[in-house]
């Protein structure tokens, strides 16, 4: 029994790098609200879990904790530690920090860990390897028959399947991971002597090169003047991890897993808004993954990272003339470089990832192969006897063990079997309450009742996730209006939406006392004391306490500020908010809504010479072709005729 087990679990660890090279992805499921990463997330947890099992039952069976370190075992320890210590101590979502990013590491480093202690040979290396070029190649034809739009023509439900879509998740991370594996396997084919297999590369590296000259053309597509994928700028995305350096604690550790949308909000650059394609754009991840990690993680996460990929790296390039099987190793080196450069380029997805970590276990084992001193087996027992199996040998049918052997393989398999018993009460959780959340986006407009019930279900599963409270406030709110906006509401109706009020605003705190630094949650608030001003005493200065709030934490965006000028101008103070239009367009020059709307105001108080001043300035920021033009031209005329002619001719930008 012991044996058949032994050899089982050894077979299962054999195939991780396989599958997680093949499969993942290409893995996707239209179930949930995020089809791509969140189910790949998932996907790669469910591989770590049945790796860590198959690990411990391994060890179980041999009495004995095998353990292989390597130039990336202490930076990818290192790395999980330090997600785990930022997530606890310095992110506000510790919840979403501790089972996003964290987690995925964590897999990472198990998936790892457990695959190199346990596998030295040839066929994990080459699995992994055709893994990853099939892989991509299978990507490649997709990305082809998408462009001929004959995946319409495959599959029924063709509105899953826009232009750009792809199984790996968008045109940017079919790139990252498809080049990679490209250059590598141009260098790879090249050493191979058998034909028949050189061909069949020959053929990958076509499909792979025509599927990248397609994605490339999405990226700049003809005819258009917004562009495709929006990144943040490089210097956008250093300035804000150099912000995050200005304390001592975010500078070591950052401000946690899963916190860049906030970081960004609350310290991205003021000239941004500047920029006509994105300057509305709120981003969740920085200009690179190297930034993202810098700002969410700190220098110990980033460096961690780093470490983990550039130490094999630079032993692979002093170590290189050594290694006997060359071919291999070149593949393995061109690729890891590739990805390692990608790091630093764009904000990589759970893909790029996936890729790097496959590369560093089959490189690991080949290190193992080749006997090489950086890579060193431990077999760690508290028995005083040194006798054992061979580490990669089946179990002999004589092996014994004993409670003294045994029991740090049980102390370990323990511990696991309580970490993953905690992350899957709550990972299910989360994955069911995406779920729920999808079903009820899709019944919407056929079965608003059901819709609704399957809202109140993914916000009871998923407790922590803010934006499951702040639909069903948006919800409740949309009734609540129905209700009190009737033209002869009866009590029956003030009743309700009374009710109703209560209930959005009840889910929206809840929704803030999640993720306080997103802004998201106090611009919710805003909104619903906004709309209950005519219904309710005192909504007008919860209105404003709100605004005041969100405009705290994302501090540059000029948008919150016109909306609180414009709630102002709406409750009759407009000298505050002429300060706010002010505000607005000190944070954005360039935009002709907050000149109007002053304009407005100045009309208003008879002070034509301002007004004038003001809808003429907002003209040069206006879109010529667009339908507003004629309406702001008028008023220019008309505003003429309440000048003096030589008040007209003054300069046509106000003082500010």
């Amino acid at each position: 029994m012991r044996q058949a087990l032994d050899k089982v679990s050894t077979k299962i660890l054999r195939l991780v790098p396989l599958i997680l090279g093949l499969v993942t992805p290409l893995f996707f499921l239209p179930i949930t609200v995020d089809y791509f990463a969140f189910n790949k997330y998932f996907f790669i947890a469910i591989i770590g879990t049945i790796s860590l099992i198959a690990w411990c039952i391994r060890n179980l069976t041999r009495g004995k904790l095998h353990l292989t370190t390597s130039p990336s075992f202490i930076p990818l320890i290192i790395l999980v530690l330090a997600n785990i210590v930022s997530s606890v101590w310095l992110s506000p979502i510790h919840h979403v920090s501790l089972f996003g990013q964290t987690s995925l590491f964590f897999f990472f480093a198990i998936i790892y860990i457990t695959v190199t202690s346990s596998q030295k040979n040839r066929f994990s290396i080459m699995s992994g390897i055709y893994g990853l070029i099939i892989s991509a190649s299978l990507l490649s034809l997709f990305s082809l028959l998408q462009y001929f739009k004959l995946i319409d023509r495959l599959i029924s439900s063709s509105n899953l399947f826009a232009n750009f879509f792809n199984p790996i998740g968008g045109v940017l991370p079919a790139l990252s991971f498809t080049l990679p594996i490209l250059f590598a396997t141009i260098i790879f084919v090249t050493g191979i002597k058998k034909w028949t297999l050189k061909i069949a590369l020959f053929l990958s590296v076509l499909l792979m090169i025509i599927g990248t000259i397609i994605n490339v053309s999405y990226i700049f597509p003809n005819n258009t003047q917004q562009p495709v994928i929006s990144i943040l700028p490089l210097k956008a995305g250093w300035s804000i991890a150099v912000d995050t350096m200005k304390i001592w604690q975010t500078a070591l550790l950052g401000t946690g897993p899963e916190t860049f949308f906030s970081s960004f909000t609350r310290l991205r650059p003021v000239y941004l808004n500047l920029n006509k394609n994105i300057w509305d754009i709120r981003f969740s991840e920085s200009s690179n993954f190297i930034f993202s990690l810098i700002t969410t993680t700190g220098i110990i996460g980033s460096l961690a990272f780093l470490l983990s990929f550039l130490r094999p790296l630079i032993v692979s390039l002093k170590n290189g003339r050594n290694v006997e099987e060359k071919n291999i190793h070149k593949f393995l080196i061109v690729a890891l470089t590739t990805v390692i450069f990608s790091f630093f380029v764009i904000p990589t997805g759970i893909v790029s990832l996936v890729l790097g970590i496959v590369l560093l276990i089959c490189l690991t084992i080949l290190y193992k192969l080749e006997n090489q001193k950086s890579v060193k087996d431990l077999t760690i027992s508290l028995s005083a006897d040194s006798i054992s199996s061979s580490t990669y040998h089946d179990l002999p049918e004589t092996a014994k063990s004993s409670i003294t052997t045994s029991f740090l393989p049980w102390l370990i398999t323990f511990i696991s079997v309580a970490i993953l018993s905690a992350f899957w009460f709550f990972g299910s959780k989360i994955y069911f309450g995406s779920v729920a959340y999808k079903q009820a986006a899709s019944l919407a407009i056929t079965d608003p009742n059901l819709s609704y019930i399957n809202y109140q279900e993914a916000a009871m599963l998923d407790t922590y996730n803010p934006y499951y409270p702040q639909k069903l406030s948006q919800i409740y709110l949309s009734i609540a209006n129905a209700y009190l906006s009737k033209e002869n509401p009866s009590e029956d109706d003030k009743k309700n939406g009374t009710e109703f009020a209560q209930r959005s605003l009840d889910a929206a705190k809840i929704s803030a006392k999640l993720d306080p630094m997103n802004v998201t949650v106090w611009e919710n608030l805003f909104v619903i004391y906004r709309t209950l001003i005519p219904y309710a005493q005192g909504s007008a200065n919860m209105a404003i306490s709100h605004g005041l709030q969100a405009a705290r934490v994302d501090p540059s965006n000029p948008t919150i500020y016109l909306q609180l000028g414009t709630l102002f101008y709406n409750l009759g103070d407009s000298d505050q908010a002429i300060k706010f239009f002010d505000r607005t367009i000190e944070l954005k020059q360039n935009w002709d809504t907050p000149y109007f709307n002053l304009s407005s105001i100045y009309k208003a108080k008879k002070e034509y010479a301002k007004a004038l001043q003001y809808v003429q300035t907002g003209l040069t920021y206006t879109d010529p072709n667009g339908e507003s033009i004629k309406t702001v031209q008028e008023e220019i005329k008309a505003l003429q005729k309440l000048v003096p002619p030589q008040t007209a001719t003054q300069s046509a930008v106000p003082q500010q």
